[in-house]
């Protein structure tokens, strides 16, 4: 990431509601405005400004990485309706009261079923939380 600060900024502050923007550190050019209106946090900004200039290959690496994982859940749906089956009964209480369907557990039950997989169980439990 360049060098940056993120600055107050007096024409978009109002007395009582700061507005701060990211300015390169070296030349002083301001860098990200939130279009104008400042951002509200200096977190908000720095967080901001770093989600716009990331390395977007890896979004599609990752994308890619999610959809060879759909691909597998719907070559697996045994699997993943068991999944479905014990997310369920975790959730109405049937489990003990300290049972959570985490990846932890999604990796026993992959084990169980003598599945190998070249992606973790935290991946598979992402994707299969967001849906297909």
């Amino acid at each position: 990431m360049k060098n940056i600060i993120v600055v107050e900024d007096k024409k978009l502050s109002k007395q009582y509601e700061k507005r701060f923007v990211v300015v390169d550190k070296e030349t002083g050019e301001i860098l990200d405005d939130a279009q104008g209106y400042g951002y509200k946090t200096i977190k908000n900004a720095y967080s901001a400004y770093a989600y716009k200039t990331r390395d977007k290959s890896k979004d599609k690496e990752r994308l890619e990485r999610k959809k060879y994982i759909q691909r597998w859940m719907k070559e697996h749906k045994d699997f993943v309706r068991l999944m479905d089956q014990v997310a369920f009964e975790i959730a109405k209480g049937s489990w003990g009261p300290d049972d959570k369907f985490d990846a932890k557990l999604v990796k026993q039950m992959l084990r169980d079923n003598e599945l190998k997989t070249d992606f973790t169980a935290g991946e598979l439990l992402r994707v299969w939380r967001n849906g297909i």
